[in-house]
């Protein structure tokens, strides 16, 4: 079910945040919001735009921008979105359990206490090593840059004349683009740090999940 209204009112959000005549803090209620709508398509736009808290246009860079304008189309057009679930077993479940053992066995033969993050550590690497392994290879489609989240440049054609989809142009001060880059690049490795060392050290909480049914989500948008 499409919800033009609620559509309109979110890509006139976006564009006026392009303009610099909103802020990334609008942004920040809004996957509640629509988690309530019955448009799917809202839901999506709303958790994939690639804004930064206390950013404004100006921080985002070329690729960013243009992911934006695809959403904008997604929304503007007639084109629709659906979630499909679905749960699998595979081996990282009993071996994440072989491991959680594992840290339990050395619980109770050594007892609790800070060297525990010591004798973690092999289990850690051991479980880093699991989720790489585990986590399937996506399927890289020729010219997703350009096209996500849209499947083809067919789809896309499809949702430009449908919308009459006129695309803006990327306007960012240059003084912006490598400074925002690095700036990201920065704290992304800060970040994939701190899991590292939490994984490395703690490795019991990421086994629980690991023991699980794994869930996995496919997202289609589709044309129209």
């Amino acid at each position: 079910m499409i919800d033009r209204e609620k559509r309109n009112q979110l890509a006139s959000l976006i564009r006026q945040y392009l303009n610099g005549q909103a802020e990334s803090a609008d942004f920040e209620e809004l996957p509640f919001e629509y988690y309530k709508s019955d448009d799917p398509a809202l839901i999506f736009v709303a958790d994939e735009l690639p804004i930064q808290p206390e950013n404004d246009a100006n921080a985002l860079t070329k690729q960013e921008w243009d992911y934006i304008q695809r959403l904008l189309l997604l929304l503007e057009s007639n084109s629709t979105v659906s979630y499909q679930y679905s749960s699998d077993r595979s081996w990282t479940q009993p071996a994440a359990a072989v491991l959680l053992f594992t840290c339990l066995f050395i619980v109770l033969l050594t007892g609790f206490s800070w060297h525990l993050f010591l004798y973690f550590i092999p289990v850690g690497l051991a479980t880093i090593l699991l989720l790489f392994l585990g986590e399937p290879v996506p399927e890289v489609r020729p010219f997703d840059h350009i096209v996500t989240p849209f499947h083809s440049i067919a789809d896309l054609g499809i949702a430009y004349d449908s919308a009459n989809f006129v695309k803006q142009r990327y306007t960012a001060p240059s003084k912006y683009r490598n400074n925002s880059f690095f700036l990201r690049f920065l704290g992304a490795d800060v970040s994939i740090l701190f899991v590292f060392l939490f994984l490395i050290c703690m490795p019991p909480f990421a086994l629980i999940f690991l023991c699980f049914l794994d869930s996995d989500c496919e997202i289609k948008v589709q044309p129209a």
